[in-house]
């Protein structure tokens, strides 16, 4: 009796755990149930959804020309500039200039004391008239026989040693007077009167910025394709969007053996006194204008891993202009077909492209690419693309 009891809960627990089981296996059978409903669903949503028609600006292929350009960095410099120091030890007695002030060849600009100097030139001049007078008197006897040669060698000697000394304070005094070596501009003043300078000491810049040159070095397998006189453009990061026009007027006659380039300068047309020595600038070296050339905005290339490639627009089919008779927009739209391009130079917002993959007259997309993938449905907007015109130059206020 005993026993039969204690079989009756273990059954009952035994069932009741199957029947858990059975619920979650219904549960589970339900859920799946309704995914595979509900993805059926959507796929027939999809099917039955009308495609995608994607708005795009586009630009036509048209034949243009193309001046390839060797680009460089360069660095401004004047006609002629120095930094004028002093020669010698002593202090500063006079500046006879401001900063920013135009001066001449040969104008005094700053001067050290030399009293001292001065001093010693005046005693020497004081001795010139007896010395000279003692030496003639000396050539006047010895022609009459009444001196010895010898005794008017040492005349002469000390005559022109007389001299030497007076041209040799004439120099010391010049020394310590520092003067424009070319006409030019003068730049800050680094010394002070009273100041106390030593050898070398820098003391005040002049810059000739009548004429303005262009530093720059290009590898020298671009040798063959430079000249005197070839035209040149610079840009500066001081005025943007301002180009400097050049003409290339020397090319070093050696390669520079440890980088292999080649230096050469240009001069700027018109500099409008804005170009700075020191100031770096991004050169670009024309070389001979190609005609009948594809050249297409920037923005209408796509890049990716596998290359750079362009949407090329293609009429519809029939089967497509019968499907979309009723759309208003059917003259304007058309298929979207991936095309690869090869990109042989970029200047500005432009980029040249490699003949071959498209022909004059196709229509290439510039604005919208995002959303297509090869084959896409779309309908041409009126808008010009963004990025397919050079901006003007923003004035700076």
């Amino acid at each position: 009796m005993s026993d039969i009891q204690t079989n009756k809960p273990k059954r009952s627990r035994s069932f009741v755990m199957k029947l858990v089981l059975l619920i979650v296996i219904l549960a589970f059978a339900a859920v799946i149930g309704l995914q595979i409903i509900k993805s059926r669903g959507m796929a027939a949503y999809f099917a039955n959804m009308p495609e995608a028609i994607n708005p795009v600006t586009v630009t036509t292929v048209q034949t243009q020309q193309w001046t390839p350009a060797i680009e460089a960095t360069g660095i401004i410099r004047p006609n002629q500039g120095a930094m004028l120091s002093s020669q010698m030890a002593g202090s500063v007695k006079s500046i006879f200039v401001q900063a920013g002030q135009h001066v001449k060849k040969g104008d005094l600009l700053i001067e050290l004391d030399s009293d001292v100097e001065k001093a010693n030139l005046a005693a020497y001049q004081a001795q010139l008239t007896s010395v000279q007078a003692n030496y003639q008197r000396y050539q006047t006897l010895f022609r009459s026989k009444s001196v010895s040669k010898s005794e008017l060698d040492n005349a002469e000697s000390s005559y022109r040693a007389l001299v030497a000394n007076i041209e040799a304070a004439k120099a010391t005094i010049a020394r310590r007077q520092i003067y424009a070596p070319f006409d030019g501009v003068t730049g800050i003043i680094q010394v002070n009167v009273g100041q106390y300078v030593t050898i070398g000491q820098a003391m005040v810049r002049v810059e000739d910025i009548s004429t303005t040159k262009i530093d720059f070095s290009l590898g020298q397998n671009s040798l063959e394709n430079l000249f005197i006189g070839q035209k040149v453009t610079a840009v500066v990061d001081a005025f943007v969007g301002e180009t400097f026009s050049a003409k290339i007027s020397a090319i070093e006659p050696a390669v520079t053996s440890t980088s292999g380039l080649i230096d050469l300068q240009a001069t700027v047309e018109d500099s409008r006194d804005k170009l700075l020595s020191g100031m770096f600038a991004r050169v670009r070296v024309a070389l001979t204008t190609e005609y009948d050339q594809i050249v297409l905005p920037q923005v209408a290339i796509a890049y990716n891993m596998y290359g750079e490639s362009v949407y090329r627009l293609t009429a519809l089919s029939e089967a497509d202009k019968e499907k979309y008779a009723d759309n208003q927009n059917l003259d304007k739209m058309y298929r979207a077909n991936l095309v690869t391009v090869n990109t042989l130079e970029r200047s500005g917002i432009y980029s040249h492209l490699k003949s071959g993959s498209l022909q004059f007259g196709d229509i290439i997309v510039t604005g919208g690419q995002q959303r297509l993938s090869n084959g896409s449905l779309v309908v041409v907007s009126d808008q010009a693309g963004v990025g397919t015109e050079q901006p003007a130059a923003t004035p700076k206020l």
